[in-house]
């Protein structure tokens, strides 16, 4: 049996970082039925009940795992306009950084895969608020074109769009971490013009929206 490592002191707040960022790799590397929280606590060097203070159990490990990650991930794809970008370039930034940080954080964009679209309800609710942000962010940059000048149906609509759009690109992220050969270019560009194309779709939007997507 390998040796427990040695307990170094850490602050309350930087041990549980400790413990979501081990708890991320392990996650990351095998399903989550094989996954023992006393083994998380032997590769951290910390008590079994060190442990279960900050955890009660591993259902609620893994959901801080997903949530940590959530807003690791939300923080990363945060690319404020440029001077001179224009949507579509605001919306490939996005795109490429969601990939990118994927490549930096393969097993933890992989734990958080993992938790998206199950059916427990903590975790479905880490996924509502993470939409609702990233829709929010969306929706800001399309506001910003048109000066806040949109219908309340057109709202509306746009949201639907946008948040139909966040599911297409969690798909089109997974599969590059399926497969990094993919180009990561080819998948932004291609994530850009989907949402594009598919806000032109929406009945009625403004003139200047319509100036700034064919931009």
């Amino acid at each position: 049996m390998p040796d427990t490592p040695a307990r170094r002191r850490l602050s309350p707040d930087d041990r549980r970082s400790e413990l979501l960022a081990l708890g991320a790799e392990v996650f990351g590397q095998r399903p989550y039925d094989e996954v023992r929280i006393d083994e998380i606590a032997e590769r951290a060097g910390v008590s079994r009940a060190l442990m279960y203070h900050y955890f009660p159990d591993k259902r609620a490990f893994f959901a801080a795992v997903v949530r940590a990650e959530s807003e690791r991930l939300f923080d990363a794809t945060n690319t404020p306009a440029a001077d001179g970008q224009t949507l579509f370039d605001r919306l490939r930034s996005g795109v490429l950084a969601y990939i990118r940080y994927d490549e930096q954080h393969p097993h933890g964009a992989w734990a958080a895969y993992i938790g998206m679209g199950r059916t427990d309800p903590v975790l479905r609710g880490i996924d509502d608020v993470d939409n609702e942000r990233q829709m929010q962010r969306i929706m800001a940059a399309i506001t910003d074109v048109v000066h806040g000048d949109l219908d309340s149906k057109v709202e509306r609509d746009l949201r639907v769009i946008v948040y139909a759009w966040l599911a297409f690109t969690f798909e089109l992220c997974r599969q590059r971490v399926l497969d990094p050969s993919i180009d990561a270019n080819h998948l932004a560009d291609s994530g850009a013009h989907a949402l594009l194309d598919a806000i032109k779709r929406v009945p009625s939007i403004p003139a200047a929206l319509i100036e700034a997507l064919d931009a």
